[in-house]
């Protein structure tokens, strides 16, 4: 019974394939064994190759996986699996760096292969096949954008089965500091099986727990719906600010994974089979996120010579919600800010003291300094608000 088809070569949901027919070496006899072409007996080479994600934050898991295909000499043969090949992943990072292999695998029973690697900068990945180990027969690539990150990241599989067939989709997302202006937040998504995304809008989706402004509890504005870059990666995006509620966000995949059974059109029919896995939807893990703030520090003197007392005197601002449609950087009273003294040299910050704001915002207090070294004002955040700190240089001669 056929569970779920498409039509050879003929994207689903308006993607195009990332395959290439590359030519090497001379022809050599198509190979007749009814289990396909020996890893000896070819000249050219079918490509089906993904990255999963295409873009994603710095260190975090990507994989780089496909199918390779022997092409037949005469153009009305069908293309073959290309079992038991021995595949080089090379990695290009962008800028002067030299191009370097990272690993050979091994295709399986159904020419397919991955590879998961955890890219710290952009680049190329060049897949290469080789015949008989030496002549290069093949090469194909696939672009990796490293995004920068700022917060904590978390990446996750999800998955699911049906008929005896797992699907798998790898999500990665960052907490978020929002502010008074929108940003871009990004749900990256990359499927690990063999397969493509069955609806364009599948994807990774969040939505808030916490309840506030105009906002209820788990009904936060949609992401954006374009979504897939090819089969196998796609990004929604976000647009956050300080009026979303701040907090716990859960992540979740909405939308069905086609599992492919049967990539090489082994009854002829034109199609290639598939079966349509859905993902449950439950919370596969949290985006956290918290308002901006500010601190500042100053010091009544910066350069002296012999110990002084000196004056330490600053602020803490937040970005709050004023109203429903209207958030502000406001002083932050009755708020407490740890103190940190870091001398020259290298033993590292010592907390000394905490000392809190008073009623318009303002910190202020006195400590007897020796050395040079840097004074470190820390706003140590809430589950609501992040996090700040400024630092002033001291120099006891």
């Amino acid at each position: 019974m056929v569970i779920g088809a498409r039509k050879m070569l003929v994207p689903a949901v308006g993607l195009a394939l990332v395959g290439s027919l590359l030519t090497g070496l001379p022809a050599t006899a198509a190979d007749t064994d009814p289990d396909g072409p020996s890893p000896t007996a070819y000249a050219r080479t079918w490509y089906d190759v993904a990255i999963a994600p295409a873009t994603a934050p710095v260190g975090t898991p990507v994989q780089v996986h496909g199918y390779i295909g022997i092409q037949p000499d005469t153009i009305w043969e069908r293309r073959q699996p290309g079992r038991g090949l021995q595949v080089k992943i090379y990695f290009d990072p962008s800028g002067t760096a030299p191009r370097e292999l990272l690993t050979t695998v091994v295709t399986n029973d159904d020419a397919w292969f991955a590879k998961t690697f955890m890219p710290t900068t952009s680049g190329t990945y060049d897949v290469v096949v080789a015949n008989q180990g030496t002549d290069v027969v093949g090469t194909q690539s696939v672009k990796f954008t490293r995004r920068l990150a700022s917060q904590p990241v978390r990446s996750v599989v999800v998955s699911g089965s049906k008929n005896g067939h797992t699907a798998r989709v790898r999500v990665t997302v960052q907490d978020v500091v929002t502010r008074i202006e929108p940003q871009t937040v990004y749900l990256d998504a990359g499927i690990l099986t063999p397969g493509y995304s069955a609806n364009i809008y599948a994807g990774p989706a969040m939505t808030n727990r916490r309840a506030e402004g105009r906002y209820g509890s788990g009904d936060v504005t949609t992401g954006d719906q374009d979504l897939w870059d090819t089969f196998y990666s796609g990004t929604r995006t976000y647009r956050l600010s300080a009026l979303h509620p701040a907090g716990l966000y859960d992540v979740y995949y909405e939308g069905p994974i086609r599992v492919e059974t049967d990539h090489w059109d082994t009854d002829g029919d034109g199609t290639l089979q598939s079966v349509a896995v859905p993902i449950p939807w439950k919370s596969v893990t949290t985006v956290r996120v918290r308002r901006a703030s500010s601190t500042t520090i100053s010091a009544s003197s910066t350069s002296f010579t012999g110990a002084k007392t000196i004056t330490l005197r600053g602020a803490v601002r937040k970005v709050q919600l004023v109203s429903n449609t209207k958030a502000a950087i406001r002083l932050s009273p009755n708020t407490p800010v740890k103190l940190y003294f870091d001398p020259a040299g290298s033993a590292g910050p010592q907390h000394l003291k905490t000392v809190w704001t008073n009623s318009e915002g303002i910190y202020n207090t006195k400590y007897r300094t020796t050395r040079s070294g840097t004074w470190i004002a820390k706003y140590p955040g809430t589950d609501l608000q992040a996090p700040s700190e400024r630092s002033v240089a001291i120099t006891v001669r």
